[in-house]
């Protein structure tokens, strides 16, 4: 029992002395500047060394979590980074000692904080305006398919982000949608696929898309021979093709031969060739055609002396 008293004393003796001894705090980075993003993972935890009287160093040691210390950047930092194109920037502990002695017990006498350098990078915030693509996976009933383009509304948006972010965005796209069985046109409002830093105004786009009924076409066109020099003569069998082909209902009599070009060279008749290929100019086929095809792909001809 004297042992146990005499520790007792003892302790209280040494508690009643003075001790320097490390605690550490969480930090939160707050008043980052409106026209910048913070990009690098400054430190969550600044070491401090303090002197203070035993029981209060006890006290702290005992503490199960720390208020977090609130680093102002603005307040802090704002003379070095306000008004200047850097975007790197070293805030020595000299700039932020007293704050964060401040926000400490007045039991606790700061010697030293570690780190002894904060060290922020930061990026630009700008706006630039991004094209939007439907991102849309489509699955028709028989013999229907898209008779234009998927139109999306607005087709371009503002987005809000770090300047290193945007540069290398090519497009903003929808979330995914999915659809079965299509036979009639749909419009939805959808939302953006979110991109982490980024804002988008709006935030949502309508898309449409045009969905009809194809049904088999056929026209017969008049073969034409490129480069034929004049007063030559030559015959060709036969002198037509048949262009065959699925065409959307609405647009089913707007399609005529005059829309289609087909031709042989009089090259492959002067190189003796003895068939001629029959070339589609794809340049003049109209666009959302389906499955085109013509017969024959070649010919024969006499050229007539």
């Amino acid at each position: 029992m004297c042992v146990g008293i005499a520790s007792l004393f003892w302790l209280l003796n040494a508690l009643e002395k003075d001790y320097s001894v490390e605690l550490s705090f969480p930090v939160r980075y707050t008043n980052i500047p409106k026209s910048k993003t913070l990009v690098n993972t400054p430190p969550k935890n600044f070491v401090l060394q303090v002197r203070s009287g035993g029981f209060t160093i006890l006290r702290y040691k005992l503490s199960v979590a720390f208020s977090p210390l609130v680093f102002n950047v603005g307040e802090i930092a704002g003379e070095q980074i306000n008004g200047t194109q850097k975007n790197n920037y070293a805030i020595s502990s000299r700039y932020y000692r007293k704050k964060m002695s401040d926000q400490i017990s007045n039991e606790l006498n700061l010697i030293s904080i570690q780190p002894d350098t904060v060290y922020l990078e930061f990026d630009r915030i700008l706006t630039q305006k991004k094209k939007v693509v439907a991102d849309v996976s489509l699955a028709f009933k028989k013999q229907h398919y898209l008779y234009d383009e998927i139109l999306v509304t607005p087709d371009s948006i503002e987005v809000l982000g770090p300047e290193s972010i945007l540069d290398t965005l090519p497009h903003v796209k929808t979330n995914s949608q999915h659809y079965k069985d299509l036979e009639h046109p749909i419009q939805r409002n959808v939302s953006l696929q979110k991109i982490k830093n980024l804002e988008f105004n709006p935030n949502r786009v309508t898309i449409q898309i045009p969905v009809e009924e194809f049904t088999e076409k056929q026209l017969v066109l008049p073969i034409q021979i490129d480069s034929l020099p004049r007063k030559t003569h030559v015959h060709l069998f036969p002198a037509e093709v048949k262009v065959t082909f699925l065409v959307s209902l609405s647009r089913f009599s707007d399609i005529q031969a005059s829309d289609f070009r087909a031709s042989v060279s009089y090259q492959d008749i002067r190189d003796n060739q003895d068939y001629l290929p029959v070339q589609l100019d794809q340049s003049k086929v109209p666009v959302q055609l389906k499955g085109l095809t013509y017969a024959p792909m070649k010919i024969e001809y006499l050229i007539e002396n």
